[in-house]
């Protein structure tokens, strides 16, 4: 008797055996799924964030390229404003706008010649109205 019964317990520790091991490969299985959706949050996380960050600096070239042009337009006004203050600019409107001259100079105005107009003569003037309705109707 002494047979069946190491048998038995055998059978028993073999059957506990390979159910721990089934319960083990279930174990390691969820675990390595639970590792994956980890890196995989973890990268999306993290592209999400370069993603971000790379239109911000974006934003910072696009307003770095607008205050550059803004300051390469204020030069040009400011120089332009600097133009408009100058004496030689206000002689020269004071000349071209107010007609004005120094004292002791003489202005010469030229003026445009006049071209003469070419008038075509209608060739309808000198028909009758008879002739003009013919013309009218029948014009070849």
């Amino acid at each position: 008797m002494s047979i069946i019964p190491k048998f038995v317990l055998l059978v028993n520790v073999n059957i506990a055996l390979v159910c721990y091991n089934v319960d083990m490969k279930k174990n390691k299985l969820l675990l390595s799924l639970l590792i994956l959706a980890g890196v995989l949050y973890v990268l999306y996380v993290v592209g999400n964030t370069v993603y971000q960050n790379y239109q911000i600096q974006q934003g910072i070239l696009g307003l770095k390229n607008d205050i550059t042009n803004m300051a390469q337009a204020n030069k040009d006004l400011s120089a332009e404003i600097l133009y408009y203050q100058s004496p030689s600019y206000q002689e020269r409107i004071a000349r071209e706008k107010l007609n004005l001259q120094k004292p002791g100079e003489k202005v010469i105005v030229i003026l445009p010649e006049a071209k003469a107009k070419v008038v075509k003569e209608d060739p309808y003037v000198k028909l009758t109205n008879p002739q003009k309705w013919w013309l009218f109707f029948f014009k070849v």
